[in-house]
């Protein structure tokens, strides 16, 4: 048995984590949609689940209010846009703003809990990262650490499932609250 982060894990659970601890610590967190902000998910998602039903990664959950939200601990955000072809109420901005924005303005950030940063080689999170922003320079004498390349983060989450001691999280730019990137001529109608 291991100890790290203030868990126990045996072996087994290290390599085959359960994403039930991250699913549990999500309640309370604010529902967050790739093109969509904060008010237009409160104000306009009526729960209905089509969003959940078109995602192909079936990442997109229903939280505890009946509002959609992506959930990172069953999987990467591939931004294919099905959640928001699939909604029928002006959650997500329309279709020619989604391709000229980013989906969400955020970053992967790994923290001390990681195994490399106790002397243990992992590196997990840089074999999942889609987009190669996570590296682990070689340092002498010592265990390479990660770096994230910020600016190249599409915040898709691929990184955090995998990571045996949730060392990863994403740091949002924006408060999601406050993540009004469109005007309402820009909602889908």
């Amino acid at each position: 048995m291991s100890s790290l982060s203030g868990k126990t894990f045996s072996r087994r659970q290290l390599l085959f984590r359960s994403s039930k601890s991250q699913s549990a610590e999500r309640a309370g967190m604010p529902n967050r949609l790739p093109w969509a902000d904060g008010p237009g998910i409160e104000n306009s998602c009526t729960g209905c689940g089509a969003c959940v039903a078109a995602c192909p990664e079936n990442i997109i959950v229903l939280s505890e209010n009946r509002k959609a939200s992506v959930d990172f601990s069953k999987g990467e955000c591939v931004f294919c846009e099905a959640c928001a072809e699939s909604c029928s109420e002006p959650v997500f901005i329309n279709a020619a703003l989604r391709a000229q924005r980013k989906p969400w303005i955020g970053s992967a950030f790994i923290d001390e809990r990681c195994l490399s940063s106790r002397g243990i080689t992992c590196q997990i999170c840089k074999d999942q990262c889609p987009e190669a922003i996570i590296s682990f320079p070689p340092v002498i004498g010592g265990a390479a650490t990660p770096i994230v390349n910020a600016a190249g983060c599409t915040a898709c989450g691929a990184c955090l499932s995998p990571c045996p001691t949730e060392a990863i999280d994403i740091h949002w730019e924006i408060e999601h609250e406050d993540q009004q990137y469109h005007k309402e001529e820009e909602w889908v109608e």
